[in-house]
């Protein structure tokens, strides 16, 4: 009797492991999943109509003049905005720039105006970070090419992705300014930059921001 009731639940355990097995092998599912990546476009333009000649001449010594221009951000992610301007005399400045760029409340003094004389004839503006310009509105750079090229840069902000920015700046041709500024021009360049907000790394270079954008821009050429 006893061998046969083992053998009776042997059986049984038989049939459960068969059944088991059985639910495994033949009762299966599959799921699969897509996801389609796709990039955002960081897309700055500027409206430079208050940017022209009209607005800055005839200027002597102690005016100032306003000129202007709005940025928008027309891509799909927050920009960082910066702004290089470049100020190219036809005659040398001195060691406190004749010819100089201020935002609308004045922030660059005139001791700010003083150029380092170790960094006097030197371009040094690519060395500075986005951590050195993040508090500042307006940033003097430098005094470059024997005296004729002067550098700064306008913090303009960050644009969410729709907003528009108008940047007011006033052109200013010193005090300190003597007679050899007479009938001198003084050009002005500004190069916007936008950058991506999110994600940005504070200790980025200048140069490589520069670096960066001239390449996009040869790519996007062809």
């Amino acid at each position: 009797m006893k061998k046969r009731q083992i053998a009776a639940v042997s059986m049984t355990m038989l049939a459960i492991l068969t059944a088991l097995t059985g639910t495994y092998a033949y009762f299966t599912d599959k799921k699969t999943l897509y996801v389609n990546a796709k990039t955002s476009n960081l897309e700055i333009k500027v409206d430079q109509r208050n940017f022209t000649d009209e607005k800055v001449k005839d200027m002597l010594p102690g005016d100032s003049r306003e000129i202007s221009y709005t940025v928008m951000n027309e891509g799909k992610a927050d920009a960082l905005v910066f702004s290089e301007i470049t100020l190219i005399s036809s005659v040398p400045m001195a060691d406190t720039v004749e010819w100089f760029i201020q935002d609308a409340e004045g922030s660059i003094k005139d001791e700010d105006r003083q150029v380092d004389p170790e960094m006097s004839g030197m371009d040094f503006v690519d060395d500075v970070t986005i951590d050195e310009l993040i508090d500042t509105k307006i940033k003097f750079i430098s005094l470059t090419d024997n005296n004729t090229v002067a550098k700064f840069i306008v913090n303009n902000g960050v644009l969410a992705k729709g907003d528009t920015s108008k940047v007011d700046l006033m052109l200013s041709l010193g005090l300190n300014a003597n007679n050899k500024f007479m009938n001198s021009n003084c050009k002005v360049v500004a190069d916007v930059y936008g950058i991506q907000n999110e994600n940005r790394e504070g200790d980025i270079t200048w140069e490589f921001i520069k670096d960066t954008a001239d390449v996009n821009e040869e790519v996007e050429r062809f």
